[in-house]
């Protein structure tokens, strides 16, 4: 699954599946304009029958602002109140200076993100 951008400034989303968990790829701006599609998303994954487990991969994330983050946060919410899991992996420099919103778990990369999302299964 992908969706691509929308108006002002861009941000791209793709959807994949790697060893049994959703990859979700952001690119681009990570901006209120956008918060709309990525909580569209987010809420279609939410939905998902069973234990779902996200890799949320903000490698591709250019520009940031604090609602950005907050739909992050609140979008892992949504999914752990479902019955799944997300982690970010990359947390990108550009949101570093909302890194104090941001009550994610991280890991370095999407490998590390998949490997810590099996081990909270055994």
């Amino acid at each position: 699954m992908s969706d691509d951008a929308a108006a002002g400034l861009p941000m791209s989303i793709d959807i994949t599946i790697e060893r049994g968990c959703l990859v979700v790829r952001l690119g681009g701006h990570l901006v209120i304009g956008n918060v709309p599609r990525l909580n569209r998303w987010i809420n279609r994954i939410g939905r998902l029958e069973g234990r779902v487990l996200v890799a949320m991969d903000l490698h591709g994330v250019v520009g940031c602002d604090s609602t950005g983050v907050d739909a992050l946060v609140d979008g892992a919410g949504r999914i752990r109140k479902s019955g799944g899991f997300l982690i970010a992996a990359h947390y990108p420099d550009a949101c570093e200076a909302f890194a104090g919103r941001a009550v994610l778990e991280t890991r370095a990369t999407v490998h590390d993100a998949i490997d810590e999302l099996h081990s909270w299964l055994t």
